[in-house]
């Protein structure tokens, strides 16, 4: 049965993965906004202003959302912030 500070260690492990994880996702999205091409289609990124840091490919959503309906949809979203 672990201790307390042995639980306590293993939190702290967790909690600084998670950290390190959210950075890179971070990063990989502030990548995309610098070039300002979706990394999964190439078309055009804009920022939804419903969220701070939110950018979304200009092919995401349903068709009469997105940027040019006779084209698939893309899925890619992220965040900066």
């Amino acid at each position: 049965m672990p201790t307390a500070a042995q639980k306590r260690a293993e939190t702290i492990r967790a909690r600084r993965a998670q950290q390190a994880r959210m950075q890179a996702s971070i990063d990989a999205v502030k990548a995309a906004v610098a070039t300002g091409k979706c990394p999964d289609c190439g078309r055009a990124i804009k920022r939804n202003n419903a969220l701070a840091g939110w950018y979304q490919c200009t092919q995401f959503g349903a068709e009469g959302f997105r940027a040019d309906a006779s084209q698939p949809a893309c899925n890619w979203q992220g965040f900066t912030e």
